[in-house]
C-alpha cells in the first residue's frame, strides 16, 4: 500500500473516531440533563406535596383549638410586601432557624417574621411542632404567632412585632441586665405567671 493511500485510511479513521466521540458525549450530556430535570421536578412535586400534607395538618390543629387559637394561612405574596420583598432594612436579627423580618400587613398591622433557611435542618415536622407548640401555648406574656406561609420552598412563621424587644434582649446583655434590679425582675416573674 502507498504512503498516501495509508494517510487517507488513518484519516478517515480518525474522522469517525471523532464523530463517535461527538456522539457519544451528546448522548451522555442529554441523558445527564434529562435525569437532572426529573430529579428536580421529583424534588418539587416531593415538596409540594409535604408543604400541601403540613397545611392540613394546620388546619386541622385550627380544628381541634377552641375559636380564639385560629392560625391563618397567608400566602407569600402578601408576607414577601409587608417586609418589602425580605429587605436587609427590615431584618430583625437571625437566629438558630434563619433570618426574622419586621413587617406591616395591608391593613396596617405589625408582625415580625421568622423565615425558616433551608439549610438550619428545621423541616417540616420542626416547623409543625414549633406551631402546635406555639398555637398551644398562647399566653398574654408570650409572643403571640399569628399565622404561617408554606409556598414554594419558603416556610414562614408570622409572629406578632414586640417593639420593646424581648426579655432576654435585657437578660444576657452585661450593660442592659443592670437596667434589671431585683424588684423588676420579681415583678417580671409574677406577671409571667399570672395567667
Amino acid at each position: 500500500m502507498s504512503a498516501s493511500d495509508l494517510a487517507t485510511k488513518e484519516g478517515s479513521h480518525g474522522h469517525q473516531r471523532m464523530m463517535v466521540g461527538i456522539i457519544v458525549g451528546s448522548t451522555v450530556a442529554v441523558i445527564s440533563g434529562m435525569l437532572l430535570v426529573f430529579y428536580f421536578v421529583f424534588k418539587r412535586r416531593k415538596n409540594f406535596t409535604e408543604n400541601k400534607k403540613l397545611a392540613g395538618n394546620i388546619n386541622h390543629i385550627n380544628e381541634e383549638q377552641n375559636e380564639d387559637l385560629e392560625l391563618p394561612l397567608l400566602e407569600l405574596s402578601r408576607v414577601a410586601s409587608a417586609t418589602d420583598n425580605f429587605s436587609i432594612k427590615n431584618k430583625l436579627g437571625e437566629g438558630g432557624f434563619g433570618p426574622v423580618y419586621k413587617g406591616i400587613l395591608d391593613d396596617g398591622q405589625e408582625i415580625a417574621v421568622k423565615k425558616l433557611s433551608n439549610s438550619s435542618g428545621q423541616g417540616l415536622n420542626e416547623l409543625k411542632n414549633e406551631v402546635i407548640l406555639i398555637a398551644k401555648l398562647q399566653h398574654r406574656n408570650l409572643v403571640k404567632l399569628l399565622g404561617c406561609c408554606i409556598e414554594d420552598e419558603e416556610k414562614l412563621l408570622i409572629y406578632e412585632y414586640m417593639p420593646n424587644k424581648s426579655l432576654d434582649y435585657f437578660i444576657f446583655d452585661e450593660t442592659r441586665r443592670k437596667l434589671l434590679d431585683w424588684s423588676k425582675r420579681f415583678n417580671i416573674i409574677i406577671g409571667i405567671a399570672r395567667v
